[in-house]
């Protein structure tokens, strides 16, 4: 199961530390931000999911950091959807500056569905993870 998309965004001054550089920390919303357009570009979305009495919970988080973005930057992000088994769902993440052709940071999140009433792990549903394959 593999599905990409690119989410173009532009540095907004709130997400840089006093010297101009992206704080770490926004990466992590990067990723969120690339994920939901994801899911939206398939048809589905975490607002109908919820809705549905599903949630959709970060339990795992990983970042590689190569190079600063800057304020102002245009920064491309890319997701990509790795794999769905039992009640996880793997994503990946490249944020590129296209401008110099520069790889920023790479990173992977693992989401777990979740009753969002009981809080118990329960497989997502079948129509999230066709609209993924």
């Amino acid at each position: 199961m593999t599905y990409e998309h690119q989410l173009s965004l532009r540095v907004r001054y709130r997400d840089t530390d006093c010297g101009g550089v992206v704080y770490h920390s926004n990466f992590i919303d990067y990723f969120e931000w690339g994920r939901t357009e994801l899911l939206r570009a398939r048809g589905a979305s975490y607002r109908a999911m919820e809705e549905a009495g599903d949630q959709l919970v970060v339990i795992d988080l990983a970042v590689q950091y190569r190079a600063p973005a800057h304020y102002d930057d245009e920064l491309i992000v890319e997701t990509r959807v790795e794999y769905a088994e039992g009640v996880r769902i793997g994503f990946s993440y490249r944020i590129l500056r296209p401008s110099t052709d520069t790889l920023i940071c790479t990173g992977t999140t693992t989401l777990a569905c979740v009753d969002g009433t009981t809080g118990r792990p329960k497989r997502p549903p079948a129509a999230i993870l066709e609209r993924l394959s």
